[in-house]
C-alpha cells in the first residue's frame, strides 16, 4: 500500500475464505464508486462483520474487522460464478455484483479487533441509509489505528473466473492504460446490450454462451493492438483511445448483424460512424462511399 494509500471499510456477513473470495454488493452502484475512486496497489479494503445474526453467524465475527484485501475494480464480475453453490443458494443472491480480490490478508484472531474500538466515527457511518450496504472510508487518526493492526496474509485458491480474470489482468500489463480503458468501456457496453436485450447473448466459446467481461475485455484488447494493429476493420484509419470527437470513438461492432453472438469470430472494432453508416445503410452502400471519400471516381461504374 502506498503512504498516501486510502482505507475503505465494506460490511461483509463473515471472513473471506475460498469459498467466498471476491468482495461482493447488492447495488451496482457501489461497484460504480470502487471503479472511479479504489487504486489497487494504492488502496485497501477492510472487511467489516455485521451484528446481524442471521447474516453473521459466527459470533467471532460481528461487529469486528475480519481481513484486508486488495481488489480489482475495473471489472464487476458476477458473484454467482465466483463462490460456492452453497453460499449462493443461501446468501449469494442479495450480492450478484463482486469484485476480484488480487491479495488478501486476515487480522491476527479470533478474537478480532472490535470495529468501535478501532473505527468508531467510520464504523457509525454504516448506519446511514445511504450507506446501506456501501463503503465507507477510514480517515485520519483512524486510518492509522487500521494500518497499524496485525495481519496475516492469506493464501486464497480462486475460482476459475477470477483467476482467469486476473491472468488476463496481468497478460495486458504493457497495454497503454488508454485502450485498456476503451477496452472496458466497450466490454461494459456489450454487456449492458446483454442485459437490455432480450434473447440477446454472449458467446464465449462453442460449448458455453454467458456474459463474462473478463472474456471480453481480453478479446477486444487482443483485437485492437494484435489482429487489427490498432487500425479500424472498416475504414483501415487509426483508432484513437480517448478521443474526445464521438465519430471517431472506438466501437465493438458485430461482423454480421444477424448473428446475435458477441464472440471471437462475430466482433471487430471500428470507428462508431464506420460502425453507424454500416448498420443503417449496409455493406455496399458504405463501401462506395468509402472509396467516394478517398477521391475514387465512381462515374463509370
Amino acid at each position: 500500500m502506498k503512504p498516501d494509500g486510502r482505507v475503505f471499510l465494506k460490511s461483509v456477513f463473515g471472513q473471506i475464505s475460498d469459498e467466498w473470495p471476491c468482495v461482493s454488493f447488492s447495488r451496482s452502484s457501489v461497484g460504480t464508486m470502487l471503479r472511479q475512486e479504489f487504486v489497487p496497489g494504492r488502496d485497501i479494503l477492510i472487511y467489516v462483520g455485521t451484528l446481524n445474526g442471521n447474516l453473521t453467524e459466527d459470533p467471532e465475527h460481528r461487529g469486528r474487522l475480519l481481513a484486508a484485501v486488495m481488489i480489482e475494480p475495473s471489472q464487476v464480475l458476477e458473484t454467482r460464478r465466483i463462490i460456492s453453490k452453497n453460499f449462493w443458494s443461501n446468501l449469494g443472491e442479495q450480492w450478484p455484483h463482486a469484485m476480484a480480490v488480487l491479495k488478501a490478508a486476515v487480522m491476527e484472531g479470533p478474537p478480532y479487533p472490535k470495529a468501535h474500538d478501532v473505527i468508531p466515527n467510520a464504523y457509525r457511518q454504516f448506519a446511514l441509509m445511504e450507506n446501506r450496504g456501501g463503503i465507507v472510508e477510514a480517515i485520519g487518526k483512524e486510518r492509522a489505528a487500521v494500518m497499524a493492526l496485525p495481519i496475516t496474509p492469506l493464501a486464497l485458491h480462486l475460482s476459475p473466473d477470477v483467476q482467469a480474470y486476473i491472468n488476463i489482468r496481468a497478460s495486458v500489463s504493457e497495454t497503454p492504460k488508454s485502450i485498456r480503458e476503451e477496452a472496458t468501456r466497450m466490454a461494459d457496453l456489450i454487456i449492458n446490450r446483454v442485459r437490455t436485450g432480450g434473447t440477446q447473448r454472449v458467446v464465449t466459446n462453442a460449448n458455453r454462451t454467458a456474459p463474462n467481461i473478463s472474456d471480453l475485455f481480453s478479446m477486444l484488447t487482443r483485437k485492437w493492438q494484435v489482429d487489427q494493429r490498432g487500425l479500424c476493420a472498416l475504414c483501415g484509419g487509426l483508432l484513437l483511445p480517448g478521443t474526445k470527437n464521438k465519430m471517431l470513438q472506438p466501437s465493438a461492432d458485430r461482423i454480421d448483424s444477424n448473428n446475435e453472438s458477441y464472440d471471437e469470430q462475430n466482433v471487430h472494432i471500428t470507428h462508431l460512424a464506420c460502425n453507424l453508416a454500416k448498420n443503417k445503410y449496409g455493406t455496399d452502400e458504405f463501401e462506395e462511399w468509402l472509396m467516394a471519400l478517398r477521391g475514387n471516381d465512381l462515374r463509370s461504374e
